[in-house]
């Protein structure tokens, strides 16, 4: 081989070297692998970063790991936030706990408030305890299908006044109760004729007299009955006459409290010395019977004057107005 091929040759091969020297394609000592992605690298050779180890061991740290609650009341050296897992919270199961509050760090005076348990994962409970545990609850009854077949059997088509419905039926029942004992007393007296007949015809026709009288005093006792119901249904119709008229009265005090309309006006650009009145012209006359609110850079002032009727208000603060503060006034017009 001549020597000029030799020279080529060489002179190929360190430029070959010399690409692959460029900084782009090399991982030079004295960088201390400052030129590597870090992130890459790391997936590649399947290792975790610091900070996710830190993490890992942090989430360690704050947890606990025992077999029953007793175990967990006894443990120490416990933080705000750490983690109890209990294998056997009392029935069988597991749970897991975390600290919410501490003393000096001893589980015995440490709050602990359950945040999962094995009924919780595995869906364990039932629907019967379900419904123990709803109806457990203070002023929480069981409504049952029986109460509901019950409740079927109510039509109501309208509003109805129980309480005027109950006095009616109270008033109706002494009536009924009255002309009952009467009955009763007829009952009586015809027994007392139908034995004296049986001795006497003439004592029998009197006590067929009698009981004639006895049912004629029952027609009356009917009739009175009667009209115990007539004053009833009355007393409903009068009853609902005043629920119209009561919302009919409602519907004009709505529209009177329509017929006025609050608003707050913002103003800027005002100013004066300090405990000097203030004028202020609102867009509309105040209402009578309404106090409007001033504030001044969101304080209410209390030093206020103002004639119901009129537009004009004035106001007094401790310190100089300027241009720039915020003054709003809330207040109702006609």
């Amino acid at each position: 081989m001549s020597n000029l091929i030799k020279q080529k040759q060489v002179q190929g091969l360190v430029s070959d070297l010399a690409a692959k020297a460029l900084d782009s394609v090399v991982v030079k000592k004295s960088n201390n692998l400052s030129d590597v992605n870090a992130g890459s690298a790391r997936t590649n050779l399947g290792v975790y970063s610091r900070s996710e180890v830190d993490a890992m061991v942090a989430g360690a740290e704050n947890a606990r790991s025992v077999a029953t609650v007793t175990a967990r009341d006894a443990l120490t050296g416990l933080k705000v936030a750490d983690r109890v897992f209990v294998s056997n919270d009392g029935d069988s199961k597991w749970a897991l706990y975390m600290v919410t509050a501490i003393t000096n760090g001893n589980g015995s005076t440490s709050t602990f408030e359950k945040i999962a348990d094995e009924d919780l994962f595995t869906n364990a409970i039932s629907a019967s305890a379900v419904k123990a545990a709803y109806e457990g609850n203070s002023n929480t009854n069981a409504y049952t299908d029986a109460e509901k077949n019950k409740l079927a059997h109510i039509s109501v088509s309208q509003a109805v006044d129980l309480d005027a419905i109950e006095s009616d039926l109270a008033t109706t029942t002494t009536t009924a109760s009255s002309a009952l004992s009467t009955a009763n007393s007829a009952s009586s007296a015809a027994s007392a004729a139908q034995s004296t007949a049986n001795t006497a015809t003439t004592k029998a026709n009197a006590a067929q007299s009698t009981a004639e009288t006895a049912v004629t005093d029952a027609a009356a006792a009917q009739t009175t009955a009667n009209a115990a119901s007539t004053a009833a249904s009355a007393a409903q119709t009068t009853a609902d006459s005043a629920a119209s008229a009561a919302a009919t009265a409602q519907s004009t005090a709505n529209g009177k409290e329509e017929a006025f309309t609050q608003t707050t006006e913002t103003l800027t650009g005002l100013s004066g010395g300090a405990d000097a009145p203030i004028i202020v012209n609102l867009e509309h006359p105040i209402a009578v019977g309404f106090t409007p609110q001033v504030f001044f850079n969101g304080l209410q002032v209390h030093r206020i004057t103002y004639n119901a009727g009129s537009p004009d208000l004035e106001f007094t603060v401790p310190y100089e107005t300027e241009a720039t503060d915020y003054i709003s006034v809330t207040y109702n017009w006609r």
